[in-house]
């Protein structure tokens, strides 16, 4: 059975416009995958606790050797990773906001980056173990960083591009809507757009 776990991180319950793209890119995937799990994570209804003292120590203690406190610390943690693991196809969607992603999903990567779990360090430098899935990114932002030059100030797809190679995730697939506080008319063009590459990609 095929496993899609969703990940969302607007601050917005209402008018995201990165969370009504992967909705309907869901509509249709699910359409083709009738009898597939599909696992949402919502950080901004559950916000993730950024990263401290005891979760960074307990991160990198050998899990025989943990604290009470510590292992309290990584319930969440084990949860995202297991999650991740278990999923063969990742959706993620973000906004832009001042350049860069919301905190809560900053803070979920963290929780997922974890040294032994979901990358290690050998000879070669560090290896990602979590190869073999298919991520689908949906990125909305205010205005264009698509297109030079303002397309310098795009981190979050750099970003996220970095942190998912990272862990072995590399088949990744961006889908973009720029232009969302630029207009009717250019959020209309956008709109339409991001959702013609979806009908294509599916």
């Amino acid at each position: 059975m095929t496993t899609l776990l969703r990940i969302d991180s607007s601050a917005l319950s209402q008018g995201s416009h990165s969370k009504a793209l992967a909705d309907y890119f869901m509509s249709k995937w699910q359409a083709q995958n009738r009898n597939a799990k599909v696992q949402t994570v919502d950080l901004a209804d559950s916000p993730p606790p950024h990263m401290d003292q005891t979760m960074i120590d307990a991160m990198y203690t050998h899990a025989e050797q943990r604290t009470e406190a510590q292992n309290t610390a990584l319930i969440l943690s084990n949860r995202y990773v297991a999650q991740i693991r278990e999923a063969d196809i990742l959706v993620l969607t973000t906004p832009m906001y001042n350049f860069g992603i919301p905190s809560t999903l900053k803070a979920y990567l963290d929780h997922i980056l974890r040294v032994g779990e979901t990358f290690q360090y050998s000879e070669k430098g560090p290896e990602g173990l979590l190869k073999g899935k298919k991520v689908y990114v949906f990125i909305a932002s205010g205005g264009d960083y698509t297109q030079p030059p303002m397309d310098a100030l795009n981190f979050v797809k750099p970003y996220l591009q970095t942190a998912l190679n990272f862990i072995g995730i590399e088949d990744i697939t961006f889908i973009e809507a720029p232009g969302m506080a630029m207009g009717e008319d250019v959020v209309t063009a956008s709109e339409a757009a991001a959702k013609a590459q979806i009908d294509t990609l599916l």
